[in-house]
C-alpha cells in the first residue's frame, strides 16, 4: 500500500539548554523558559538538568503536559557537576523552578529517550555506530516491544526500514504512547503519520 496521508519526520535528539539557557539562580523561584515544546505533533522527551557546580542538594520542579495531555509535575534532583535526567515524558513545559540558589550555572533541556504519541511509524532510518545496537519502540501502557530493529556493528553504516501497509501503530488509544530507545546508534529518524 505504501505511505498515504500526512507524514512527518522525527529525528531523535537532545538539547541541553532548550528549556532554560545558562543561568545561576540567586535563590528559589521560577526560571525563565527559552522554549516550551521540544517538537511538533505531540512528541515528548525526558527533561535533563545540567549543573556546573555542586547542586546535588537542589530540586528542580518541572510542570507541563504529559503525553496524555494532562498536567504533569516532576521533581528532578540536581547533580554535582553533571547532568540528571528525569523519568517522565513531557510534550510541553509550562514552568521550571528551583528550591534555592545554585552553586553554579545551570541549563535545562531534553534528552534521554523519545516518546511518540499515538501515530503510525512508516519508516525508520538509522546510522549505526561501531558496535551492534538496536532501535526499539516500547508501548507505554503494557510495556510491549512493538518494534526492535537490530543495527550492524559497522561504523557509520546507514540503513532504513520501510514498514508494510499503513505502518506500525504506536498506541491503542490517544492517551497512550510509545518510547523510542536507542542502543549504540549514532542517529535515527522516524517517518510517522
Amino acid at each position: 500500500m505504501g505511505m498515504r496521508g500526512d507524514v512527518y519526520a522525527v529525528t531523535v535528539g537532545a538539547d541541553a539548554d532548550f528549556y532554560v539557557e545558562s543561568v545561576t539562580p540567586a535563590g528559589a523561584g521560577a526560571l525563565t523558559l527559552a522554549n516550551t515544546t521540544p517538537g511538533l505533533n505531540g512528541i515528548g522527551y525526558q527533561v535533563t538538568v545540567t549543573c556546573a557546580g555542586n547542586d546535588a542538594g537542589r530540586t528542580f520542579t518541572v510542570v507541563g503536559l504529559g503525553m496524555d495531555g494532562t498536567t504533569l509535575t516532576e521533581a528532578i534532583s540536581g547533580a554535582d557537576a553533571g547532568a540528571t535526567t528525569g523519568s517522565s515524558y513531557f510534550a510541553q513545559i509550562t514552568s521550571i523552578s528551583v528550591d534555592a540558589a545554585t552553586d553554579g550555572a545551570v541549563t535545562i533541556g531534553y534528552g534521554g529517550n523519545l516518546a511518540l504519541p499515538k501515530t503510525r511509524v512508516k519508516y525508520v532510518y538509522f546510522v549505526a555506530s561501531g558496535t551492534a545496537g538496536t532501535v526499539t519502540l516500547t508501548r507505554n501502557s503494557d510495556s510491549a516491544v512493538i518494534l526492535s530493529v537490530p543495527t550492524p556493528a559497522t561504523n557509520n553504516a546507514t540503513d532504513g526500514i520501510l514498514m508494510p501497509g499503513d505502518g506500525i501503530s504506536t498506541a491503542y488509544i490517544p492517551t497512550d504512547y510509545s518510547v523510542v530507545t536507542l542502543t549504540d546508534v549514532t542517529a535515527t529518524t522516524l517517518i510517522c503519520g
